[in-house]
């Protein structure tokens, strides 16, 4: 079934002109928004070099910051702040394997892992620290409130192929979140998380931003660690505050 929804009006001024530069395109008010008519895949790159050049696509996941998300190996890094990145506990980029992020323009930005906490088995989380702070064109992903989590509600869905697809939230508990694939929804928009797709991350849309909502343990459709979980954005802070 496909659904009939529109992308956003600034999103598609900022496609044809052009002009939006290296910042963020402005976000549409929902998930939905974003999607066009006639269904399609959603690639992120037009072309993808991990220590060169990068393209990001001119499709509807355009006004999408992705820049804070290490896309060069299936050990998926996703920037919380400045010199921080959650990743999967049981899936952790090694100290010898960049963290390479491409800025709104595709330009590389090369950093290290150089120490790792996790908050197993409290959660399938580790957090790691670079090795340098990254400069302000690299996202910074703030944590979803449980508020906004309701069930039903589309969320955003990345994996390794460099994709976004869209599910939807099935339920969650005190530190859980789990996903199916939306009824609605073309078939082009689901993805079946495989082996490899760990710790990629789960987003939604608020007040205009991009806001982190899990990252992938179990594979189907989805499920993983909340973050809006207080006991998980405890044990981050708590982590953080260790690695300094």
């Amino acid at each position: 079934m496909k659904l009939f929804s529109r992308v956003s009006v600034l999103a598609v001024v900022c496609l044809l002109l052009g002009s939006c530069g290296s910042s963020s395109v402005g976000l549409p008010k929902s998930e939905l928004e974003l999607l066009p008519t006639s269904p399609e895949k959603g690639s992120l790159f037009a072309y993808y070099e991990p220590k060169g050049l990068a393209k990001w696509n001119r499709n509807w996941t355009y006004p999408l910051d992705m820049t804070g998300v290490s896309w060069n190996d299936p050990r998926t890094a996703t920037l919380i702040d400045d010199q921080h990145v959650v990743m999967a506990a049981h899936f952790v980029r090694p100290s010898d394997v960049p963290i390479m992020f491409h800025d709104r323009n595709g330009n590389p930005i090369e950093r290290y892992v150089v120490r790792v906490s996790s908050l197993a088995p409290m959660a399938d989380v580790a957090v790691g620290k670079l090795n340098l702070p990254v400069p302000g064109s690299i996202k910074r992903y703030g944590f979803a409130s449980a508020s906004e989590l309701q069930s039903g509600r589309a969320v955003l869905i990345t994996d390794q192929t460099k994709t976004i697809s869209v599910h939807q939230i099935r339920g969650m508990n005190a530190t859980t979140i789990s996903f199916s694939y939306h009824p609605q929804l073309d078939a082009i928009y689901r993805r079946n998380l495989i082996v490899g797709d760990s710790g990629n991350p789960t987003f939604i849309i608020s007040n205009n931003d991009l806001m982190l909502v899990e990252t992938h343990h179990f594979g189907g459709p989805g499920s993983g660690p909340c973050y809006a979980s207080e006991q998980i954005q405890s044990a981050i802070r708590a982590a953080i505050e260790q690695m300094r």
